[in-house]
């Protein structure tokens, strides 16, 4: 049986993609953000940061997020790949970080 949560648009520069996102889906989502952040905030490239990953996969598609902190300069210019897949569709596309930072927060705002 499918549970039905609120939509997620998920923005991006040629358009955006909307899809029912569980609450604990976007905690967890937050939460990878937030790790990395903090990479993306450390200037010492000496040593380089682990990439950050997020898979969310549920029983109608799957979510998957990759970033590698030590190509980008700092917060305001990353880009995450963000991976959209169901059954007959696979939508992967660049994310502006910070772009979906805020949307992502103001989705979880809207839960409560």
């Amino acid at each position: 049986m499918t549970t039905h949560f609120p939509q997620f648009a998920l923005n991006f520069a040629t358009g955006s993609a909307s899809f029912s996102l569980s609450p604990e889906a976007a905690q967890q989502w937050h939460k990878a953000l937030q790790i990395l952040l903090e990479r993306l905030k450390i200037r010492s490239r000496q040593q380089p940061q682990e990439p950050v990953e997020f898979r969310y996969p549920t029983e109608d598609f799957s979510l998957e997020m990759f970033c590698n902190p030590n190509i980008w300069a700092g917060p305001h210019a990353a880009k995450v790949l963000v991976t959209l897949k169901t059954k007959v569709l696979r939508l992967s596309t660049e994310v502006e970080f910070s772009r979906l930072q805020e949307d992502l927060s103001q989705y979880l705002e809207s839960l409560t």
